[in-house]
């Protein structure tokens, strides 16, 4: 049997995360637009309902070190009206929902970030010390 249409089994999610996320450079340079005083959040996405996804990040189950680390609570007053939904309308509510809180001067950390400067942190070096290696002992 097979299914033209996907049920609506995927919820949006919002946790807020203590401002002490801002200490990172790599949190601030992702929100430019970020206001003073405006809340510090993470949007995501899951097949789970929130509460369980939510617990995931705060074991560490594919979770972001900023969303681990400085996870305060589930913010559902961002996400409650939208869940739940399919697949695909939750990847494209996610990143709605987060242009949105963006747009209005909240910073906003999301998987796809963590994505962005992986790829940065992994592009291989054009400096003129590319070359240089470096042998450690022992490892």
């Amino acid at each position: 049997m097979t299914h033209t249409t996907e049920t609506a089994h995927h919820n949006v999610y919002v946790i807020e995360l203590d401002k002490e996320v801002l200490k990172f450079d790599e949190f601030v340079k992702a929100n430019p637009q970020y206001k003073e005083g405006m809340p510090c959040l993470f949007v995501g996405e899951t097949r789970h309902t929130p509460h369980k996804r939510f617990n995931y990040h705060l074991v560490g189950y594919k979770s972001h070190e900023f969303v681990r680390r400085y996870a305060r609570r589930l913010a559902p007053e961002y996400y409650a009206r939208i869940n739940p939904i399919n697949g695909d309308q939750a990847k494209a509510e996610e990143h709605q929902l987060a242009d949105r809180l963006r747009a209005l001067g909240y910073a906003v950390w999301q998987h796809e970030n963590a994505l962005n400067n992986q790829r940065v942190a992994n592009k291989p070096s054009h400096s003129k010390h590319a070359t240089m290696h470096h042998h450690f002992a022992g490892a």
